[in-house]
């Protein structure tokens, strides 16, 4: 269970009597992703997506929808809120930032192709260009030094094996900083897993979820992406699908010298990160009685670590 924040009809129509969207439908639960509430609503004239943040206050989502407007602007498919009838398009529904965004076409992927690799690897770089002339890029709130400081906490959860594995990898990304502060930075999605995104076939129609977005590597950008569509349930990755996420961006934005010799560093730093909030995520489902999804646990990103520590991936 992906909502946090339930909502009841009369609540949905309340909002909605500020838009100028027709009258409510149907709506119902979106059960992907871990961090914000959503909700599929219905209405009159159309289908939306309605947005609660539950760890984000106000002048953040501001922030956020500043980069999806923007790329917009420039004909990528990314959503951008709906304003009321008052030009207004942040909103509070129980005490939380809300927005209603308009629904696109297409499905998240489920048996991922190297057709769609291949194009969110395009759009991906088609992102971090588009997005260049936007200044004031939000700092990563989950980066660098967020792994140190939140490390030794969440560490008491984890086994002697696992405390020893983070301990160690911690230690060899504090010794290469250097070379992450040498690779080429921009605005970054931050979390551009398959769920997503939406596609009819292999056709890409949508990348969602941008409240994330903040500045960072651009080749760490792409494995976080590499690290979800390439990977398999062993913690492995495709080679096929690696090859064309990475053919498919360099088509775009060809990788630099210094991108193409630290791959194997980028990859590692991106499953420690996704290793790290997941325990956390599940340290705060587990405080609430919940439990995160089968396909959010913590121990995924824990195998793709050991599997790169293992490994080297070449260029692709």
């Amino acid at each position: 269970m992906a909502v946090y924040t339930s909502l009841t009809a009369a609540d949905v129509s309340d909002l909605l009597s500020h838009f100028d969207l027709g009258k409510l439908v149907e709506y119902s639960p979106i059960s992907a992703g871990i961090e914000n509430s959503n909700y599929a609503v219905t209405t009159s004239t159309g289908e939306y997506v309605l947005t609660l943040f539950e760890h984000h206050a106000p002048d953040e989502v501001r922030n956020f929808v500043r980069l999806s407007r923007h790329l917009g602007s420039k004909n990528l498919c990314v959503p951008s809120p709906v304003d009321d009838a008052e030009g207004v398009w942040l909103h509070g529904l129980k005490n939380k930032p809300a927005i209603v965004c308009q629904r696109f076409a297409g499905s998240h992927p489920k048996q991922l192709t190297t057709a769609q690799c291949e194009a969110i690897g395009r759009e991906l770089a088609e992102f971090h260009l588009a997005s260049r002339d936007l200044p004031d890029a939000r700092q990563d709130e989950r980066g660098y030094d967020w792994w140190h400081s939140i490390a030794p906490d969440l560490s008491a959860d984890l086994n002697d094996d696992d405390k020893a594995l983070l301990a160690d990898e911690l230690a060899f990304q504090q010794s290469q900083r250097p070379h992450w502060c040498q690779l080429p930075h921009g605005w970054i999605h931050a979390d551009l897993f398959h769920d997503n995104a939406l596609f009819n076939g292999d056709e890409l129609t949508a990348i969602l979820d941008l409240y994330n977005a903040c500045e960072g590597a651009w080749l760490y950008d792409l494995a976080i992406v590499a690290n979800d569509w390439c990977a398999e349930p062993d913690g492995s990755v495709d080679q096929a699908r690696f090859n064309a996420l990475v053919g498919g961006y360099s088509s775009v934005r060809p990788l630099s010298a210094e991108e193409r010799l630290h791959w194997n560093l980028v990859l590692r730093g991106a499953a420690l990160r996704f290793w790290l909030s997941r325990l956390l995520a599940a340290r705060m489902a587990k405080s609430r009685s919940e439990e995160l999804p089968a396909h959010k646990q913590p121990t995924e990103y824990r195998d793709r670590l050991r599997w790169h520590r293992a490994h080297s991936l070449p260029e692709g």
